[in-house]
C-alpha cells in the first residue's frame, strides 16, 4: 500500500499491519526527519529513509572499493539490456564476492582492482548476439565476462 496523495491513507498501527500480514504501515505522522511516507512493520523505520539511506550507502560503497563498482555497473548494464524483463541480479546469477573472484582469476599481467578503469568487463560473447530473452539472460551471467583492456575491448567491438 505506496503512500498516494490522491486516495485517502488507511491508518494502521504497526501491530494491526502485523497482523494483516502487511509489510509496511502508514501512521499519518512524519518520521523525525520529516518524511510524511510509510513505515516498516519490521523496524518501524520510515520508507523513505530507508531508500536514502541505501543510496548513500551504494555511493559510499562505490567510491572506496572499485569491485563493487564493477558489480554494481555488470547489474546495472545488465538491467539496461533486459529493459524490465528479467532481474539483473538474477541474469547475473552471483553476489558481488563470486563475481569479484571470478574476475580476479582472470586477470592478466597488470591488472588489478586499483586500475579497473584501465580495464573493463567484457562479454565474451556479446549481448548483441542474443537470438531471444532466454539466451540474452544466458549471455548476461557472470560466466560471460572477463576481464579486458579498455583498448583491446575496444578494437574487439561488439555492443
Amino acid at each position: 500500500m505506496p503512500f498516494d496523495i490522491a486516495s485517502e491513507p488507511t491508518f494502521l498501527t504497526r501491530k494491526e499491519a502485523a497482523l494483516r500480514g502487511l509489510s509496511r504501515f502508514w501512521t499519518g505522522r512524519p518520521c523525525k526527519f520529516g518524511h510524511l511516507a510509510e513505515r516498516y512493520v519490521s523496524n518501524r523505520q520510515c520508507v523513505q529513509c530507508n531508500a536514502e539511506n541505501t543510496v548513500e550507502r551504494d555511493r559510499r560503497c562505490r567510491a572506496i572499493d572499485p569491485s563493487y563498482r564493477m558489480f554494481r555497473s555488470v547489474q546495472n548494464r545488465s538491467g539496461q539490456i533486459l529493459r524490465g524483463e528479467a532481474s539483473p541480479s538474477r541474469a547475473v546469477g552471483c553476489s558481488h564476492a563470486a563475481l569479484r573472484r571470478h574476475i580476479e582469476a582472470r586477470f592478466t599481467d597488470g591488472m588489478t582492482w586499483e586500475r579497473y578503469g584501465q580495464w573493463e568487463v567484457d562479454h565474451i560473447t556479446p549481448l548483441s548476439a542474443a537470438r531471444s530473452l532466454e539466451h540474452l539472460i544466458e549471455l548476461c551471467h557472470y560466466s560471460n565476462l572477463q576481464p579486458l583492456w579498455k583498448r583491446d575491448n575496444l578494437a574487439k567491438g561488439g555492443a
